[in-house]
This record gives structure tokens, C-alpha cells and sequence, in this order.
């Protein structure tokens, strides 16, 4: 996994994790668990970079795609209807 080039700044991040998770961590202190954050951040990153992307260049208003949602959910919603009374 290719990982952006620091540029020597860096910030600090400080999470709050559950005890159990924090139990599995401790138990395998030999993985570099702070690379693990970075590599997973720079994924979700990636992910929400390409939402936006995509976002920015659709012509589909709030509206039209919130009437969009509702049209697939009643045609789900008959589809399913058919099958189970089948």
C-alpha cells in the first residue's frame, strides 16, 4: 500500500478506544500500531477524496436524489412484497 511522502510536519491524534481493543493492542505491541492508524486514515482519506470528487461534478440536487431514494425504496418495498407472497 503506497503511502503520501511525509513532509517532516506532523500532527498528533488522540483516540478513545475500548478496553477490549486496547487488551489486543497491548498484546501485540511488536506491530507499529501508529503506521497502522496512518496507512487506514490515508485510505479513508482516499475514500472520502473521490466521494467529494464525484460529488462535485453531479448535476443530482438533495432533492432529486432524495426522491430517487424514496422511488427505489417502494420499488424494493413491492418487489419484496411479491416474493414473500409468493
Amino acid at each position: 500500500m503506497s503511502r503520501k511522502p511525509s513532509s517532516g510536519a506532523r500532527s498528533k491524534v488522540v483516540i478513545d478506544i475500548p478496553a477490549e481493543l486496547d487488551t489486543i493492542l497491548k498484546r501485540h505491541r511488536d506491530i507499529p500500531w501508529a503506521c497502522v492508524a496512518e496507512q487506514a486514515l490515508w485510505q479513508y482519506v482516499r475514500q472520502v477524496t473521490l466521494a467529494d470528487r464525484l460529488a462535485s461534478r453531479s448535476a443530482l440536487t438533495e432533492t432529486a436524489a432524495k426522491d430517487l431514494a424514496r422511488s427505489v425504496k417502494i420499488g424494493l418495498r413491492r418487489r419484496y412484497a411479491k416474493v414473500s407472497n409468493a
